[in-house]
Formats: C-alpha cells, structure tokens, sequence
C-alpha cells in the first residue's frame, strides 16, 4: 500500500499491483459529509471525468430517416438485376442479401419498376 499526503492527511492508497476490486463504504451518503469542501469538489470532478470516459460516443443523433434525404443512386446495371431477380421469383430479402445492399433499397426499386 502507498500512503499518500493530501491537505495534511495521510490516506492509503492501494499499490498497481492489486486487482482488488474498490469497496464502497455501504453507507456512502453518510461517509461524504466528513469531507470538506474541497474534497467533495474533487470528488465530483473525478467522478464527471470518470462519466465522461464512460459515455459510449454516438455516431448521429438523427434518426437513420433523417440522415438519408436524397435518394442513394444505384446504377442501371443493379437496377435491371434485382428487377430480373424479382422477376426470376427471388424475394425481395434474397436478393439484398445477394447483392449486400439494403432491403429498402432492393424494395424502392421494386416499387419504381413501372415508372423508369
């Protein structure tokens, strides 16, 4: 164990080589009115840096609908394949798979098969 000297107390603090779990004192409310001010100030700033380390990191907060505003272009040559994969009897998710693209995508070019 180390001891360190923090505002003139001597605390232990527990060596690298330990792979102790830290224990909490069961009455933790009660344990934190004994620290001064400063103390507290530090705990709480340990504890938000701690928080922030632990956030997982979003990507986008917008929803995937929103993100996705115009159309993805997808070239003639796929877009006559999954018309003659639907047309050969294939489902809709078969041929995605196959062709490793979304099933809205394989599905929005089924459903604009008459216009083009």
């Amino acid at each position: 164990m180390l001891i360190a000297e923090v505002r003139g107390r001597s605390r232990y603090l527990p060596a690298s080589d330990t792979n102790r779990p830290i224990r909490l004192p069961s009455d933790l409310a009660r344990s934190l009115q004994y620290l001064d001010d400063g103390e507290l100030q530090e705990l709480q700033n340990a504890v938000n840096g701690e928080l922030v380390r632990r956030r997982p990191r979003a990507v986008s907060k917008a929803p995937a609908g929103q993100r996705d505003k115009e159309p993805v272009p997808i070239p003639e040559g796929q877009v006559n394949l999954i018309r003659a994969s639907a047309k050969a009897g294939l489902r809709p998710a078969s041929i995605a798979r196959t062709l490793g693209m979304p099933l809205s995508l394989v599905r929005r070019v089924l459903q604009t098969n008459g216009n083009s």
